[in-house]
């Protein structure tokens, strides 16, 4: 409900900005196609919101969700583009009005011409916004290689790959046939290891045709995951026995909650250790003691001749796991903003590691851009299938 009323608030904000910035442009049947517009993408998105209703009809309706959510952002870019503009004309005609002498009349008219042409082109670079981001945010994923250089590395893991998927986000827009391509494209890349770093699903309806998916997993040392918030959410018991039964069955693949898992690659002992999400519901205050106390209890199996490897859905556990000998960390949650400018994100102030590849001394952060999401809106960041190869320095 709280965002349904959101949506509508935002069509509400954008036909104030539209009437004040072009006031012709809201009459007659244009009026009636804006009315139209909001109205049917918050039944969409009513609809899509509602238990159950994401496996059936609008499941097999993908066009229908993609223009209620592209109309959404197109009204949320007019009201954040055409505020400033209403603000700055207004306050200029304020000034103008309060002068005692007034200023030529063809500098008054320049002014107000060119705030007015800036108006009219505010619909217009909202709609293009909007249409790019969606386009790049239902294209689907890149598999995106690259080799990770770790000093002191030992020989034996020379070559070593990973494959990482993380906020996969299951539900509205994406479906379990993407996670199934997501994790066949690690088969194909033939990587030794499989991660899943989080955000896994929103539709528990979709829950068993989620882990058939993960079970497809090739890789030699299976498949290991960590939970992200949206597990917490979205129905935290539910996910974690379908975990377990997944493991009962005999998949190759393992749910590390404040945990770790070892194996043998080539002779050499690897040790991954997974993190719990350290938030409780949407509470933030809790997140360093949550942690800390992860970091205690998932490392504490940990032994010298072994080479540490750490799974956490929230990048902000990089330190600890330095802290404590974890060679390469793998985190997701960021999405990387999903929107970014000459590989800068936009909004790369929220988060203290946001995309890419972060280092502490000899350890070292790699945080994916994400390979699905709950948003279809990408520019600059595009979903990824990562595949990581360790490489002896």
């Amino acid at each position: 409900m709280g965002r349904l009323l959101l949506i509508l608030g935002v069509n509400v904000a954008a036909w104030a900005v539209l009437r004040s910035l072009w006031p012709g442009l809201l009459r007659r049947w244009r009026l009636g196609v804006f009315i139209t517009g909001a109205v049917l993408s918050l039944v969409i998105m009513a609809f899509a919101a509602l238990p159950g209703l994401q496996t059936g009809v609008l499941l097999d309706a993908a066009p229908f969700r993609v223009f209620a959510m592209g109309w959404a952002l197109t009204a949320l870019m007019v009201a954040l583009f055409g505020t400033p503009v209403v603000l700055v004309r207004a306050w200029v005609e304020r000034r103008g009005a309060k002068r005692t002498t007034a200023p030529a009349p063809d500098v008054n008219l320049g002014r107000r011409r060119l705030l007015t042409n800036v108006g009219r082109a505010v619909p217009v670079l909202a709609a293009t916004t909007s249409s790019v981001g969606l386009a790049s945010g239902v294209s689907g994923f890149q598999v995106r290689p690259m080799e990770v250089r770790l000093p002191g590395l030992p020989k034996a893991l020379d070559g070593f790959r990973i494959g990482q998927i993380t906020d996969v986000h299951v539900g509205t827009f994406i479906d379990t046939e993407y996670l199934r391509s997501a994790v066949q494209a690690m088969n194909d890349a033939r990587v030794d290891l499989q991660v899943m770093t989080g955000d896994l699903i929103d539709d528990l309806d979709q829950l068993d045709g989620t882990m058939a998916a993960l079970s497809e997993c090739k890789a030699r040392h299976g498949m290991l995951a960590v939970l992200g918030n949206h597990e917490h959410w979205r129905g935290l018991n539910a996910v974690r026995r379908a975990y377990a039964g997944l493991e009962a069955s005999g998949a190759p693949v393992r749910l590390l909650v404040d945990a770790s898992h070892a194996f043998e690659h080539e002779g050499q002992r690897v040790r991954v250790v997974g993190v719990d999400y350290p938030m409780s519901g949407r509470s933030h205050r809790v997140k360093a003691e949550r942690m800390l106390q992860s970091a205690e209890q998932s490392f504490r199996d940990a032994s010298p001749d072994e080479v540490l490897l750490c799974l956490s859905h929230h990048p902000d556990f990089f330190p600890h796991a330095a802290e404590r000998g974890a060679r390469l960390t793998l985190a997701g949650h960021t999405h990387g903003g999903q929107v970014a400018f000459l590989g800068v994100p936009a909004l790369g102030f929220v988060f203290k590691y946001m995309l890419g590849r972060y280092r502490q001394g000899d350890h070292q952060l790699y945080v994916s851009g994400g390979t699905g999401h709950w948003m279809p809106f990408r520019i600059g960041v595009p979903t990824e299938v990562t595949i990581l190869t360790l490489r002896s320095v």
